[in-house]
């Protein structure tokens, strides 16, 4: 739930009061000044989205709005008057000059509780996603800052699915909406009333919670994720555990299914919602395993990590000689060291001795050639499989990283090397 912040500006303590305890039946926060200048500066300080100002002030109530106004034309918030004129020339010069409404001070409790509540529904509903029914980037922001400033034991979660972008490019805008329909729906079955989900880009989110509940939900946003990962792709695609977006005569990167990465940090850590951004778009970086994993502040990853390697060594396995005596010229003037081998007791041999970060392997250099390569992928070792004989999905299913048909340009497969060995 989001928390709209209010400022009461009268003279009369009573009204103030009065007021004031409307609003926090409503479930909002709000403040009480009878200083101008206070007031003034509480509204350039802090995210006041709601000002209620009496005419019961020094100034002229009409004079006074177009100053507030003015002093908040960034931010816009919603200017409430109140006063005891009933003069229709008051009200309106009053709302001339910048008031969103204008109240009598004899309206009863319940129609000021009804009006304010209209005022705070549309405020939010010109801030909300029509997707995912989350308030957008600017209220997000917001909300992190109220939270801050609160004494709660807080945590937050970055909420991201990675790799929509690339669903979102083969399936079209009607199943990628979807995507983000289910996930809101998920996420939202599980919030409590004091917590707020909104957010901070279009495909990821900020959720804010009691740091005892983190570890809790990010468990079952992962586990419920995957769980439902089978409605948006077709049975052989998530069997395969991977998507193919071109023909086989084009050059492609393996590319997983859709997966929920979330990093949490705690409130106590930071003084602003940038530093947590930055903390936690650095530690969702973690999350590097197969299916939808997260990270508590440490390392704790649902699903197995692949392995690191340390060497940076390749291993060529092509038939055609002069070839492989070209890439190793090139590769080797670049800096990389490398290896080619053209036959599989040779392969066997050197790849356990030196365990390298990268193969690249030729369809043509043996038959058993994907016996090799899924191999080489159990090892977590990137795999460049080249062919040409124009098989995608099946050297893909295999294992590689990157298909690669032949012909292929020597620098296309230089550039490729040096950026798995950087992985």
């Amino acid at each position: 739930m989001y928390k709209t912040n209010s400022l009461i500006i009268s003279t009369r303590k009573e009204l103030s009061i009065k007021y004031k305890k409307l609003i926090e039946a409503l479930g909002q926060n709000v403040q009480y000044t009878d200083n101008l200048s206070l007031a003034l500066s509480i509204i350039q300080k802090e995210n006041i989205e709601f000002i209620i100002i009496s005419d019961t002030i020094k100034e002229k109530l009409s004079d006074f709005v177009q100053k507030i106004r003015v002093l908040t034309y960034n931010n816009h918030p919603i200017i409430i008057a109140i006063s005891k004129s009933d003069d229709l020339e008051d009200k309106l010069k009053t709302l001339e000059m910048g008031a969103d409404d204008y109240l009598e001070d004899a309206i009863s409790k319940s129609e000021f509780q009804m009006r304010f509540k209209a005022h705070i529904r549309r405020y939010l509903e010109s801030s909300i996603n029509p997707t995912t029914r989350f308030l957008n980037k600017n209220i997000t922001l917001k909300a992190i800052d109220k939270s801050l400033k609160a004494d709660d034991d807080i945590s937050y979660l970055l909420i991201k699915i990675k790799g929509i972008e690339l669903y979102q490019k083969i399936y079209g805008e009607i199943a990628y909406e979807k995507v983000l329909q289910t996930l809101g729906a998920i996420i939202s079955s599980i919030l409590a009333p004091d917590d707020y989900c909104g957010h901070i880009d279009e495909n990821d989110f900020i959720l804010i919670t009691q740091t005892i509940k983190a570890e809790k939900i990010a468990s079952f946003l992962t586990f419920g994720f995957d769980n439902i990962l089978n409605k948006f792709y077709s049975t052989n695609e998530f069997n395969d555990n991977f998507t193919i977006c071109s023909s086989d005569g084009i050059c492609e990167i393996k590319q997983g299914l859709m997966k929920l990465n979330i990093a949490s940090c705690e409130k106590n850590k930071f003084s602003s919602y940038k530093d947590i951004l930055n903390s936690l778009r650095s530690t969702i970086k973690l999350c590097n395993s197969d299916v939808s994993s997260y990270v508590i502040d440490r390392m704790k990853l649902k699903g197995e990590v692949s392995n690191y390697c340390e060497n940076k060594e390749v291993i060529v396995f092509e038939p055609d000689s002069s070839l492989a005596y070209l890439l190793k010229n090139i590769c080797e003037l670049d800096g990389i060291k490398i290896t080619t081998v053209s036959n599989i007791s040779e392969f066997n041999k050197i790849y356990e001795t030196c365990r390298p970060k990268v193969v690249l392997l030729d369809w043509a250099s043996d038959d058993n050639c994907l016996e090799i390569a899924k191999k080489i992928s159990d090892d977590g070792i990137k795999l460049i499989f080249s062919s040409s004989y124009l098989n995608k999905s099946e050297i893909l299913k295999a294992g590689a990283d990157l298909y690669l048909p032949k012909p292929y340009e020597v620098q296309e497969v230089l550039d490729w090397i040096k950026k798995f060995i950087e992985m």
